[in-house]
Parts: structure tokens; C-alpha cells; sequence
């Protein structure tokens, strides 16, 4: 939220697409609806999974649960779902887990109150304006009332729209029920039933594709009609969803402030290039354009892992607080630090916090660099807590 997002999503402990991640409780939902619209933006809990029939009492009282806490919207995939959540008058938008890819079955959903529908990772550009020209002659000018959000960044899945049988067969982790195990991660080796060494598949991970990006044709998606941008967030850490909410944010604002000027595309270009530079620095598989310029044939990832430029390094932490001196005390534990370098702490309130040391000090001295072991005072900083850890992006 801090970073410039308009809206949050998120799940409960049941029918969220990252089942293993650590979810909030539906007694968190008041307080996460309240957090979020104090920071004005939107709260939205994701109910995206594949229903079963012994869970429709549970999703009965989860869906009653976000109405009485003041959720906005929920995000759902099964028509279980988007039921339910018409019987409590709560919006419900369409998670790409339902493959939207036409006007059609738009048009459809507009009819059963659906104002917001998130469209199918395997859409092209060419498919979203053809999309956007066809619902308007459809629904006439009731089509702008109908909201196309798509997904801008973050991980993409080797199988259509996520249906994925390959964890559930292997592991019985079911993909469709945000359980998967991504054996598609891995790398794998061709034997022969007679013996011998066998052979690596190429050099790549030939089942896990690069991350999406859309950052060097964002224009070309908002020119298309698209009104909102999906960033992938859960399961990363603070630093990866600011710095990609950041990044983009910036990109729309840049966008909506000088697109009609005569020098927006150059100057939009050479943007993209720091913004670029800011994205490799946090986690990623590389980058793809997805399917939006059509098949992305032979983006796949060269290994499983983070290929980001930078790691995350820790510092050290902070020991006291002298707010009568205005400083604050570091203990310098696992690098050293000097003037004018950019750190960031993560913590409950202020999730990622990136900031810069202006000025620091070894007792009475003050001094431009300290080294690892070492016990420093910088500023006080409002948002610095006794025991917050310090991190800093450094090459890989």
C-alpha cells in the first residue's frame, strides 16, 4: 500500500491459491478491510480455488464473514462463489483461474452483476482489443461499467490458465486448489531402459517459464482498453512486492500525466530502462512478454532459482534509541555501512521501509564508513524500532 497500489488481495485459511502460504483468519478480516482503507485502497479476499460440495457451508461463512467485515470485493473462480456472494450483495470479481478470453462469455458475466474480470494470462494484445471492440457493440456504452484487469508481473505457470494435473499426480498437491508443489520448477534428465547416464533436458528448465513483465509495452496494454494491472505479491517478500508496486505505479502515473505530450513515447523509453534496472534487483526467473505478443516459444528459465542482480544482505540491527539525541544505535553485524547508502527494514509496521543514512557517528566522531563488528549512531528515524534487522540490495 505504501509502494502505490490502489487495492490489496489476499486470503483466509481456506479457497486461496497459495494454500501453503500463512494466511490471515476470518477474525483478521475487520482489521485487514480497516488497514487497507485507511491507506485508501481497496481490500479484496480471494476465494479462487475449485469448490468442493463438503465446503459449501464454509464458504457460506466466509463469504458472511468479508460482507460483515467490509471487504470490497471478493475474487472468485467457481460459479459456487460468485453465487455466494450475490446472496450477500458483495462484488465479486472473476479470477483468470476462469479463463476468460472472450466477449462472449463477458457479456454473460456482466449479466450475473460480475463488474470486474480478471482475463486469461493467454490472451494477446490483439485478443484484448478485439475483446474490448466486441463487448462494447454487445452491452453499447454499459461496457465501460465492466472493469479488464490483467496481469502485469510476476510468475507464470506452464499450463493454460493454471489447470495443472502434474502436482496433483506426482505429490497429490492439487494446483487447482492452490496446493502445488511446481514440479514444473525442477530440471530433468532422459534415461534409457537399458541404462546408461541419460541426458539433461537442454540446458534449461524446459517446464518453468521466465516471469512475466509488461513494463517495456505498458502503453500498448493501457492503449488497448485495460483498466487495471494484477501484480503476483503473495508469497514474496516486502522488499519484491514494494519495489514492483513502486515501479509500476510510477509507470501509470508517468502514463496518465504526459502521454499526450509530443515527447512522451522517448522520454516514457528511457524511464523504462531505470525502472528495468530496478526490477532485476529483486526476485526473478528473467523476463517474459508472456502471450501478449503472442506465443512465448522458448522462455523458459535457465535454472529454477532467483536470477536477480542483486541479493539481499543483512547489516545488522538496532540496539537503542535516543530520542532526546536525536539518534539511533546500529550494530554493525554482518557488513559494514557508510554515508549516503540506501538500507531498508522490514518489520510488522511499515512492512519494507527503504531510507537512506545521511550521517553517522562513532561516539563523538563522525565518520563516512564503519566496518562489520562495529557499534554506529545514525538519525533517529520514526519508523526504526529497537531489534529491527537492516538490509541492504547488494551484487550478486
Amino acid at each position: 500500500m505504501n509502494a502505490g497500489a490502489d487495492a490489496v488481495f489476499f486470503g483466509v485459511d481456506r479457497f486461496s491459491m497459495r494454500a501453503r502460504a500463512k494466511q490471515f483468519t476470518r477474525d483478521e478480516l475487520a482489521e485487514l478491510a480497516s488497514c487497507a482503507h485507511e491507506k485508501g485502497v481497496q481490500a479484496y479476499l480471494t476465494l479462487n480455488t475449485l469448490i468442493y460440495e463438503s465446503e459449501l457451508d464454509d464458504l457460506e461463512t466466509t463469504v458472511q464473514a468479508a460482507k460483515a467485515a467490509g471487504v470490497d470485493a471478493v475474487i472468485a473462480s467457481d460459479f459456487a462463489g460468485l453465487a455466494a456472494a450475490k446472496r450477500h450483495n458483495l462484488p465479486v470479481h472473476i479470477s483468470t483461474q476462469l479463463s476468460v478470453s472472450n466477449s462472449a462469455t463477458l457479456a454473460f458475466l456482466f449479466a450475473q452483476g460480475v463488474r470486474r474480470v480478471v482475463l486469461a494470462r493467454e490472451c494477446t494484445l490483439e485478443d484484448l482489443v478485439l475483446i474490448k471492440s466486441n463487448l462494447r457493440e454487445q452491452l453499447g456504452e454499459e461496457a465501460d461499467d465492466l472493469k479488464l484487469e490483467v496481469f502485469a508481473h510476476g510468475a507464470m505457470c506452464v499450463a493454460v490458465s493454471g489447470r495443472c494435473f502434474m502436482s496433483g499426480f506426482e505429490s497429490g498437491r492439487s494446483a487447482n486448489r492452490g496446493d502445488c508443489a511446481q514440479p514444473c520448477r525442477r530440471s530433468y534428465r532422459i534415461s534409457s531402459e537399458r541404462g546408461g547416464e541419460g541426458f539433461e533436458v537442454e540446458e534449461g528448465h524446459v517446464l518453468s517459464p521466465k516471469d512475466l513483465c509488461t513494463l517495456p509495452f505498458l502503453e500498448q496494454l493501457l492503449d488497448a482498453g485495460v483498466n487495471s494491472l494484477k501484480i503476483e505479491g503473495r508469497n514474496r517478500s516486502p522488499d519484491y512486492v514494494h519495489t514492483v508496486v513502486q515501479v509500476y505505479r510510477q509507470a501509470l502515473d508517468f502514463y496518465r500525466a504526459h502521454r499526450e505530450n509530443p515527447d512522451f513515447a522517448s522520454r516514457f523509453d528511457q524511464l523504462k530502462i531505470l525502472w528495468m534496472l530496478a526490477l532485476s534487483k529483486v526476485y526473478n526467473r528473467g523476463f517474459s512478454e508472456g502471450f501478449y505478443m503472442g506465443k512465448p516459444l522458448g522462455d523458459w528459465t535457465t535454472a529454477p532459482g532467483n536470477q536477480s542482480s542483486h541479493r539481499r544482505e543483512y547489516i545488522g540491527q538496532v540496539l537503542t534509541l535516543d530520542p532526546i539525541g536525536a539518534r539511533l544505535t546500529l550494530r554493525l553485524e554482518s557488513a559494514g555501512l557508510r554515508i549516503g547508502e540506501e538500507v531498508f527494514i522490514e518489520n510488522s509496521e511499515v512492512g519494507y521501509l527503504p531510507f537512506d543514512v545521511p550521517d553517522m557517528w562513532r561516539g563523538t566522531e563522525r565518520v563516512s564508513t564503519a566496518e562489520k563488528g562495529q557499534c554506529v549512531e545514525i538519525p533517529l528515524h520514526p519508523h526504526l524500532q529497537v531489534r529491527d534487522r537492516i538490509y541492504r540490495l547488494a551484487i550478486q
